[in-house]
């Protein structure tokens, strides 16, 4: 192969590997300039008021990751949405799940209207194959949060963070295997030391690549 056929080769994998994650690195340069430029404003009585709350950012998070899953799932018969598992009695409600993969079809929808605010969808346990739970600045591991899916039959469940320090990754993704996640994934790293962030495009399209994997089975 020349190496004009080798570059071309090179553009070319790039180009259908920014197709793939341009949803999540649109997200992770919204979600950090805001982390790093909240717009706060100090009262004379000490208060803060005008910083995005913490879990608006995290539903922000999950939705983004929402629609990147459904992207990257559109070839299959699956849809991706926020919600709860319920058993198959309906008497038995899952914990809140950021991001369900499941087969077409819900028990009910909360504020689906055709111009919702909100969609949030209580499926079946036996129609999930896979929760994605999502993470802000992620410290530690929820080890709680895989056990308390087990009884649902959901073996893959797979963690979503915003960021965490990158000399911490290794032993997060240990403590997140060892939980009972997939695996773990940031949408970008920090480092304690510096403002400095650095994304692993490699990482995102792993990401993408492992739940696919798992939904497909």
């Amino acid at each position: 192969m020349s190496s004009k056929q080798k570059a071309s080769s090179v553009s070319n994998a790039n180009f259908k590997q920014a197709l793939g994650i341009h949803l999540l690195i649109a997200l992770m340069g919204e979600l950090k300039l805001l982390r790093d430029h909240p717009p706060l404003t100090r009262h004379l009585d000490g208060h803060y008021e005008g910083q995005i709350l913490g879990f608006v950012r995290g539903l922000r998070l999950s939705a983004g990751v929402i629609y990147f899953l459904r992207e990257r799932l559109s070839a299959t018969n699956l849809e991706v949405a926020w919600g709860h598992l319920v058993d198959d009695a309906r008497d038995s409600c899952s914990p809140e799940c950021d991001v369900i993969v499941h087969k077409k079809g819900h028990v009910a929808k909360w504020n689906g209207t055709e111009d919702p605010v909100m969609v949030f969808k209580f499926v079946k346990a036996s129609s999930a194959r896979a929760i994605v739970s999502c993470k802000s600045k992620l410290t530690d591991i929820d080890k709680s949060y895989p056990k308390s899916l087990k009884k649902y039959g959901v073996a893959d469940i797979f963690l979503f963070a915003e960021c965490c320090q990158e000399n911490d990754f290794p032993k997060l993704e240990k403590a997140a295997k060892k939980a009972g996640y997939r695996g773990l994934w940031c949408l970008y790293l920090t480092d304690k030391d510096s403002p400095s962030f650095r994304t692993d495009e490699k990482m995102l399209i792993n990401f993408g690549d492992a739940v696919h994997k798992a939904v497909s089975r």
